[in-house]
């Protein structure tokens, strides 16, 4: 994925009749994702492994290992590992549907460049929309 970020799909919507996918990701120490929505998807995530920081709609959480918070559709939100290695993270988006984005944007192996532009576009044909302004970059 871009950023550096190991992305495994457990579940699409072919296995729950649509109403969610699940996927584990690991975000390298400082990755970081800008403000942005999802107007179609709630996401709930739960750290495995590791901090992270995540501004929901201009109120910054911290999360360690074993804690969850979920982000409504819609809701602008933004994130960062705050940590000083990898973290990892169970994340579920519902309904079903955004796993398309990382199956087209993603790389079988981490030997293969992905193409930040092509993996941008995915993202906006997908329904992420990136929101400048409206919520405070984590820090």
């Amino acid at each position: 994925m871009p950023g550096g970020v190991r992305t495994e799909i457990h579940l699409t919507g072919d296995h729950t009749a649509d109403a969610f996918c699940l996927l584990i990701d690991e975000p390298p120490a400082g990755w970081s994702l800008p403000p942005h929505r999802h107007r179609g998807e709630a996401e709930t995530i739960h750290v495995i492994d590791g901090e992270f920081e995540i501004d929901i709609d201009g109120r910054q959480v911290s999360l360690a290992s074993g804690e969850s918070i979920h982000i409504p559709a819609g809701v602008v939100h933004s994130g960062r590992n705050s940590g000083d290695r990898p973290g990892r993270r169970l994340l579920i988006f519902s309904p079903a549907g955004m796993e398309r984005f990382f199956i087209e944007a993603g790389a079988a192996t981490p030997e293969v460049e992905i193409d930040q532009a092509q993996a941008l576009a995915s993202a906006i044909s997908h329904g992420w929309e990136f929101v400048a302004g409206e919520s405070r970059p984590p820090r």
